[in-house]
């Protein structure tokens, strides 16, 4: 059975481009060392003394940076270079534990919280449109399964060490969490370097080449009616999961009194329900469509947010990240079904649209997030966003054409153009 799965992964990736095996192998090491920090990353602001309003306020800056850039990077990848706007991200992305670990007042951790929100624009954005190109269209949401679940193996571990780790430098503090950035940031430097000789270019699409500035963004969604749609999803998801994110940690450390291991077998509770399920939801988003296959699994997040604040003891807590595992396991079929959207050479554009306008809703959301922690109750951010995400952001997605069963009426409405 083993050997016809790894079979099985063979053709698979020998069907692919070359840059989908790099990609894959630089997200394995990305994760590893994200998964070191990520749980630590709002303790340490609070931990360094910021309350939860400050803690909402520093990430409002980081999008409110995002909002200016985004768009400008999602056009110049387009009509450059992915290669070079997606290398950028990564130089961004190394210095960011650094600048972490350097802090020593919460004041100070505004300029890796900026670097932050700039490797959202160029890294993930372009990371995203490189693996889609990457893929065949057959193999698309089993692609970026794949490779979400051979990334995501490695955080299966990482949040376990940074337990040990924290744990036996004292418990967690500012001190304890502090080493972990560092850990991140030579394994972070040196995947870069690697990346960077090993990536190859795709080039820039011929129209992106031809057009300028704002009217290349505008004929991203000339006639296409279901892009605005998608946009009002976005932007919803984005206040909605914006005014939660910086406090999830923060919830379960103060409130549910986590420890620094119960962290770690959190973080790897959701990687590993989420590298098990990436690659069969992802089969079968190229099955039934994405937009069910998003619908299907949404459930899980609701029942995660519930299990958190209704947790009476730690240990429920990582049942909770479990069932939130469930959710990240169907990120991939999310991302096909954003890039499919548009033709393979307006993918730029496109994620730099999406990104400036989720930015923009981002910068009040966390600081909205604090301020409800603080003036109504901790766990109110967290049903605000169940409420908001089944009554109002599913039932607009129900609405969008999904690219995988109405492919053949959006390219007869782009062809009439």
């Amino acid at each position: 059975m083993t050997s016809k799965i790894l079979r099985l992964m063979k053709d698979f990736f020998k069907r692919q481009r070359s840059n989908f095996h790099v990609l894959v192998t630089r997200g394995v090491f990305s994760n590893f060392q994200k998964g070191l920090i990520q749980n630590y990353t709002s303790i340490y602001i609070v931990e360094l003394g910021a309350d939860p309003v400050q803690l909402g306020g520093l990430n409002g800056v980081g999008s409110l940076v995002n909002a200016f850039v985004s768009a400008p990077v999602g056009w110049l990848a387009d009509r450059y270079s992915l290669k070079t706007a997606f290398i950028l991200g990564l130089i961004l992305e190394s210095l960011i534990p650094l600048f972490y670990a350097l802090s020593w007042s919460w004041e100070m951790l505004v300029i890796p919280v900026v670097l932050s929100s700039l490797t959202i624009v160029t890294t993930m954005t372009m990371e995203r449109v490189l693996t889609a190109d990457s893929l065949r269209d057959v193999d698309r949401a089993t692609g970026f399964g794949l490779f979400m679940a051979l990334s995501q193996i490695p955080s299966m571990i990482s949040p376990v060490i940074a337990g040990i780790i924290v744990t036996s430098l004292g418990g967690i503090s500012a001190n304890a969490i502090r080493s972990l950035f560092y850990i991140a940031f030579i394994i972070s430097a040196l995947t870069t370097v690697w990346t960077f000789f090993r990536l190859k270019d795709v080039g820039s699409a011929p129209t992106a080449e031809a057009e300028g500035f704002l009217s290349g963004f505008k004929s991203v969604f000339t006639g296409r009616w279901w892009l605005k749609r998608w946009l009002v999803v976005e932007l919803i998801g984005s206040f909605a999961f914006g005014s939660t994110m910086p406090f999830i940690m923060v919830y379960a450390a103060q409130i549910k009194g986590a420890d620094a291991m119960t962290l770690g077998f959190m973080g790897s509770a959701l990687s590993l329900v989420a590298t098990f399920f990436s690659i069969p939801f992802g089969k079968l988003g190229d099955r039934i469509g994405r937009k069910r296959m998003i619908i299907l699994i949404r459930p899980a997040l609701y029942l995660s947010y519930l299990l958190l604040i209704w947790a009476p003891s730690p240990e429920y807590l990582i049942v909770a990240f479990a069932l939130r595992g469930i959710l990240w396991s169907g990120f991939n079929v999310y991302v096909s079904m954003q890039m499919e959207l548009v033709p393979p050479g307006e993918r730029g554009r496109w994620g730099g649209t999406i990104n400036t306008f989720r930015s923009i809703v981002r910068i009040p959301a966390p600081i909205i997030g604090g301020l409800l922690w603080t003036y109504i109750d901790p766990s109110f951010p967290f049903i605000f966003l169940i409420i908001v995400d089944c009554l109002i952001r599913m039932p607009i997605l129900w609405t969008v054409p999904d690219p995988l069963l109405d492919l053949k009426r959006m390219k007869r409405i782009d062809g009439n153009q």
